[in-house]
Formats: structure tokens, sequence, C-alpha cells
């Protein structure tokens, strides 16, 4: 058992380090955790001073863990989560060259919604009432930074 418990401390460690370098691959810390953990438990079953084991294993890991958190992650996925480049498409509309447009409820309007004007989707708001999908609405106000459309009555542009 002494043999066994040794091994599954090389291994967790070997794991562990192995998850610091392969990142998106978390079957090493998994298999790194329950290595050490059943580690530990043998050690305190079936080694003489076991328990010193497990009290060395909780220190020496527990700064591992430190560092590892705090230092290499960080390093890992600086500039992964952060994005560094401009969007090359610009979502700024002019809300008020569109007033007075017709356009399309590309999604139903309750009241909020999406419609296209001249090709370009914008969120809209009915101001309330719903207004379906594939409706023929008219840009009448901005509120809020919204614009606000109304159905288009048939036989109206």
């Amino acid at each position: 058992m002494v043999q066994l418990t040794i091994f599954l401390l090389v291994l967790a460690v070997i794991a562990l380090v192995a998850e610091m370098f392969v990142p998106g691959m978390e079957i090493f810390g998994v298999v790194g955790g329950i290595a050490l953990l059943v580690s530990a438990v043998l050690a305190v079953l079936f080694v003489p001073g076991g328990w010193f084991i497990v009290a060395g294993q909780v220190v020496v890991f527990g700064f591992f863990l430190r560092y590892f958190v705090k230092h290499i992650r960080q390093r890992q996925l600086q500039g992964r989560i952060i994005l560094n480049e401009n969007l090359a498409e610009d979502v700024s509309h002019d809300l008020a060259g569109l007033v007075g447009k017709p356009g399309v409820a590309v999604t139903t309007l309750r009241p909020y919604g999406e419609a296209e004007f001249d090709g370009v989707r914008i969120e809209v708001s009915s101001g309330g009432p719903l207004i379906e999908q594939g409706t023929r609405v008219r840009a009448i106000a901005i509120r809020e930074s919204k614009l606000i459309v109304a159905v288009v009555e048939p036989g109206g542009n």
C-alpha cells in the first residue's frame, strides 16, 4: 500500500502540473485531485505516520494552488478574455435619420424587438402594443435612445 500511495502522489503532481500547461483540459486537474485525495486516504489508513504526509500534502498543494491561481492562470488567460482589437462593424446608427422611414418588423415586438430599415437591423420599440413579425412599420420617434415604431396601415406608405 505504501507504493500505491507514493504512486498516486506522484501521479497527482504530474497531472496538476500538466493542468497548468494544457489550458482547457480540466481532465488533468480532476485526475490529479482524485489521485491526491485517494493518496491522502491511503496514507492515513496504511502508512505509519500518514497524518504527517497528509499535513505535508495540504501545505505543499495549498501553496501550489495559491501560486497557480494567482500567477499562472492570470498569464495564460491574459489577452484571451480582454478584446484587444476594435470591432470592424460600427454598431451605432443615426436614429434621427430613420424617423419617418418605413421598415419591417424582423421579430415580434413585445414591445421591444428588431426591425429592418434599408437593410439594417435596429432594436426598436412599439411603444406598448404587440406587433407581429413581418408587419410593415414606420419609425415615428426616438425615446430614451430607442427608435419607436408604429404599424403602417394597409394602403399607407
